[in-house]
């Protein structure tokens, strides 16, 4: 495929005709005027005799416009391929959206001051008009997302690794923090040396270089995981390293803070590769669960755009990598929100207290301050080189369609049970897969296997942690106790005769004849307990513990009669059943 194509002749450029304008990029003379470099508009204007006298107006530096830029099928996301040299004479390349041409050209303007396009303030309004009526005839095809186009072409906003012929085509010239500094050798040595015997080292690296593999594999939406545990114990310098794989360290790891509309932008941009978040105890909690759902789902919001037409949705793969001294759960009560099982299959919580704070392995370091200290300052001094590099060593390998297989072959390792369990365990073996990849391709220092048993590892701890069965039924169960356990005696009546009315009441009470009591909850009061589930889900998860004690045949509930002589039906709960399971 060749991304050139031959539309029309070269016009004949000797001949001035005005009005029109005119590219120099070195001094020129035109009618014994020493003309500057740059585009220049060469027009008339009538003087107050009826003349016309030539006018010639510069109006910005040497700016060409190259080729006309479109998608793949010819049938969209048309543009203009922008070359010039900007105030430090360095040229660079803009591939400008054809749409902004149909806006004000502040648009453009802010964009071509930015990348430091020298431009005449005065007449600024005319250099979307010079851009407007350039007709090259170069055809470049244009790249409107990142990661990967074709099994053989990854695009970044600062290049294309692999091969083939596009260009990233975007509304302005940020390149998503994707940067580089420092040497391949230097990572290796500063960061990809201290892997070994650091299963969470491992998990951040791993996570990193998982992105590229997702659109191989046939997978179409991300995930990832949250590092918990307290304070300066080196989650965040995990983050950290995990980012240098593809820009600085600090740089390319966002904050939870930004606005969810924020995060997609980004996630955008970083498609087919990682998403890096700090300190999710900064995240908002109202908006955190459903950011979580559109990044590792890969689709962002429906938006209208100036025309209240739709506008083009935003589609990404990505692999997340947060932390953070809270958990998801713990961040979304705070607006009176329950965490999903969704949620939490989609951003795995993992203990991030190992040995040494976050470390298992020193490596000849005192503690671990001083390992997260010098990874911290690796993550800033060598970067951006892990990833390009695993990339292209990939495309070179000539294995990318043998990946499912050996995802397949990894996920043997680990024991899940169906459902939850088997999603969290498919995306740890994934990044057992990065890893294991990376050690073959000689880009990691590791012994082969070491990846997939410290990922097994960590699997097999998230799974003791968050117990056995659905994760929904545990946080149905654990809602019912804590309500028990916080009205139960205020909310909460006697079945007796003569018993205090309670206010805002949510049920009854009733001792057993064997020890112990059961409590009788209203429709409401339940729903009230459970908020967030329907009440047959509430009772599936009753059920998987044997919490409902009385019950008529075919039904949920049982009658009690009570001493005012109603009959009404509630749900008989033992809490011996939810404390002994839950």
């Amino acid at each position: 495929m060749t991304n050139v194509i031959e539309l029309m002749p070269e016009a004949d450029g000797a001949k001035l005709v005005r009005p029109c304008y005119r590219v120099y990029d070195h001094g020129t003379t035109l009618d014994g005027e020493k003309l500057r470099p740059g585009v220049w508009f060469h027009g008339i204007r009538r003087d107050g005799e009826g003349g016309e006298v030539p006018i010639d107006e510069w109006l910005c530096g040497p700016l060409h416009v190259d080729a006309v830029t479109r998608a793949e099928c010819n049938g969209a996301d048309y543009g203009r391929l922008l070359r010039f040299r900007n105030l430090d004479n360095r040229e660079l390349t803009w591939a400008m959206p054809g749409e902004l041409l149909a806006g004000r050209p502040e648009g453009i303007l802010s964009v071509l001051f930015g990348m430091g396009l020298e431009i005449d303030y005065q007449r600024r309004a005319q250099v979307p008009r010079y851009i407007a009526s350039q007709h090259p005839k170069k055809r470049v095809t244009a790249a409107t997302a990142t990661g990967w186009h074709g099994p053989e072409l990854f695009i970044t906003p600062t290049g294309n690794i692999g091969k083939g012929d596009a260009i990233y085509q975007a509304e302005s010239a940020a390149d998503g923090d994707y940067s580089k500094a420092g040497t391949l050798d230097g990572w290796r040595e500063s960061i990809g040396a201290l892997l070994p015997g650091n299963p969470l080292l491992q998990l951040g690296i791993g996570t990193a270089l998982a992105g590229p593999l997702l659109y191989h594999l046939g997978i179409h939406t991300g995930g990832g995981f949250h590092l918990l545990w307290d304070s300066s114990n080196g989650k965040t310098t995990v983050v950290q390293c995990a980012a240098s794989a593809w820009g600085h360290g600090a740089y390319f790891a966002l904050k939870w803070n930004a606005t969810a509309n924020g995060l997609e932008g980004i996630a955008a941009v970083r498609n087919d590769c990682l998403l890096a978040l700090d300190e999710l105890g900064q995240a908002d909690p109202r908006y955190v669960g459903d950011v979580v759902y559109s990044v590792a789902d890969g689709i962002g919001k429906q938006r209208a755009g100036r025309s209240s037409a739709a506008r083009k949705v935003r589609r990404w793969r990505v692999m997340m990598l947060s932390s953070g001294e809270i958990t998801l759960e713990t961040k979304m009560a705070e607006a009176g929100k329950r965490v999903r099982a969704g949620q939490e299959v989609r951003l795995v919580t993992v203990s991030a207290g190992r040995a040494f704070g976050a470390w298992d392995n020193l490596h000849g370091h005192p503690n671990g301050a001083s390992l997260s200290d010098a990874l911290k300052k690796a993550s800033t001094t060598h970067y951006g080189h892990a990833g390009p590099a695993f990339v292209l060593a990939l495309i070179d390998s000539g294995e990318l369609g043998d990946l499912p297989a050996m995802l397949e072959a990894i996920k043997a390792h680990f024991n899940a049970e169906p459902g939850q369990p088997e999603r969290v365990a498919e995306r740890f073996a994934i990044v057992a897969l990065a890893l294991e990849l990376a050690v073959g391709l000689g880009l990691l220092q590791m012994e082969s296997g070491e990846g997939i048993r410290n990922m097994v590892e960590l699997f097999n701890g998230w799974r003791a942690g968050r117990g056995e069965g659905p994760s929904e039924d545990h946080q149905i169960l654990k809602a019912i106790a804590d309500f028990i356990d916080r009205h139960g005696g205020s909310r909460f009546q006697s079945v007796e005769a003569g018993a205090d009315e309670v206010r805002e009441r949510a049920g009854y009470w009733e001792d057993r004849p064997q020890g112990g009591r059961l409590y009788l909850f209203t429709s409401g009061g339940l729903e009230e307990a459970t908020k967030g589930f329907d009440l047959p889900r509430v009772v599936r998860a009753l059920d998987s513990v044997g919490a409902i004690a009385k019950r008529k045949p075919g039904k949920n509930q049982a009658d009690r009669r009570l001493p005012d002589g109603s009959k009404p039906n509630l749900y008989f709960i033992d809490p011996a059943r939810l404390e002994q399971e839950g």
